[in-house]
């Protein structure tokens, strides 16, 4: 009878027997993150739309949406500074337009219902108010609340000028640094439960000596407020670049051609100073659709691209750049462009934008991270996950228990 017990035990203590591994370290591959930046300022899109590119990208983790919710064309969401609100609109349906100015723009109430949406999704929502350039949106606001001499007054009006320059805040204004706070304090109240805010940045040619310490006071205040902050590349040169905070994420799209011959920062220059970047490439992942471009030859010579000439490396334009490395590169974006988009549909848009989007993910580069490995496998790590030695697995585990097994019988045999 003890000769069973203890067979029955043995047993027991097989069975029980922790895994063992013969690997000291696993490799765990993630997905870099994708994202669809969609231009709701230079172009409506209405709720049921945007859903729908959500839809698209909850397909894969670490997926996100970017709304690039204002531009000189209009601004694309509700604004109450600026008397552009929900209670002043006509509605028709779901939609709704400021009658001061005849442009349509998203609600606070249908934004959250996009966020909320995107979070049940899986799907990381990102805002982005853009600023100081790209202000024409609302510059038209403030001049029909505060008078076209608050914004366009050569000596003491908020805006740079009146020509090319016209969408550009002069930052060194006092006032026009009161305007952008009172537009920045609405939105990120609005926006508090995001972990992300880009604040724009992009294409903004003047004060050169100030713009550095406007964006990284901009930054402080952003992240005060518990955001990860997110500009546009293209501010940044390689004289300013050590100056700008290390914090903040750098979405880099390349604007000029042959970057490298300008003073304009290098996605390797960013790379040294420590920042994390975003990848899009105006040349391969922009789309700018119109009834002349939106052609099935086309989209699916864009397509062709993207699978078999783009490559993470090309982060400039369309010339052969290569990175020495992916440090501080987190993923890639597929940019979605309005202003020229009259007359395309929604759907043409869309149908195009996800495949591209759909061409691009398999091509991002993954994640790894190293696990050290002891006795007992982490609960977060797959079932059959790669390591060092090429084996995970319980058999060592199996055959140190067979061994007590048998030595437990033959000394009770």
């Amino acid at each position: 009878m003890k000769k069973i017990i203890l067979l029955v035990l043995a047993i027991a203590f097989v069975v029980m027997q922790p895994a063992t591994t013969f690997a000291k370290q696993i490799t765990i591959e993630e997905n870099s993150e994708s994202t669809i930046l969609l231009d709701v300022a230079r172009r409506y899109y209405p709720v049921s739309e945007i859903k729908q590119y959500i839809d698209a990208l909850s397909a894969n983790d670490k997926s996100s949406i970017q709304l690039h919710f204002t531009d000189d064309e209009n601004v694309g969401i509700e604004c109450k500074y600026l008397d552009q609100t929900e209670a002043n609109a006509t509605k028709d349906g779901d939609v709704y337009t400021n009658p001061a100015t005849g442009r349509k723009f998203l609600t606070y109430a249908q934004v959250q219902d996009l966020m909320d949406y995107a979070d049940a999704k899986n799907v990381v929502f990102i805002p982005e108010i853009d600023m100081p350039a790209h202000m024409t949106g609302f510059f038209d606001l403030a001049k029909i609340k505060f008078g076209e001499a608050y914004v366009r007054d050569r000596d003491n009006g908020i805006a740079w000028g009146t020509g090319d320059e016209a969408g550009n805040l002069d930052i060194v204004r006092p006032e026009a640094k009161k305007f952008l706070m009172g537009i920045y304090d609405e939105y990120t109240e609005f926006f508090k439960s995001r972990k992300y805010f880009h604040m724009g940045f992009d294409e903004y040619t003047f004060r050169i000596d100030e713009k550095v310490d406007f964006a990284n006071e901009m930054y402080s205040y952003l992240a005060g407020k518990g955001f990860t902050v997110r500009m546009w590349s293209d501010m940044v040169t390689k004289s300013n670049i050590s100056d700008l905070n290390k914090n903040i994420e750098i979405v880099y799209w390349g604007w000029w051609d042959d970057v490298e011959k300008y003073d304009y920062a290098t996605v390797p220059d960013f790379q040294r100073e420590g920042f994390k970047l975003i990848l899009t490439n105006r040349f391969y992942l922009f789309f700018v659709p119109s009834v002349a471009n939106v052609t099935p030859e086309n989209n699916a010579r864009t397509i062709s691209d993207i699978e078999n000439v783009w490559e993470l490396e090309s982060w400039n334009y369309n010339f052969p750049s290569t990175l020495e490395n992916h440090d501080g590169i987190m993923g890639g974006m597929v940019c979605i462009w309005g202003e020229n988009s009259a007359g395309v549909s929604d759907a043409a848009i869309r149908e195009q934008g996800v495949a591209m989007y759909n061409a691009m993910f398999p091509k991002l580069d993954k994640f790894t991270r190293v696990i050290d490995v002891d006795d007992d496998i982490p609960e977060d790590i797959p079932s059959n996950p790669k390591t060092d030695d090429g084996v995970v697995g319980y058999v060592g585990g199996f055959v140190a228990s067979i061994i007590v097994l048998a030595v437990v019988v033959k000394r009770k045999a």
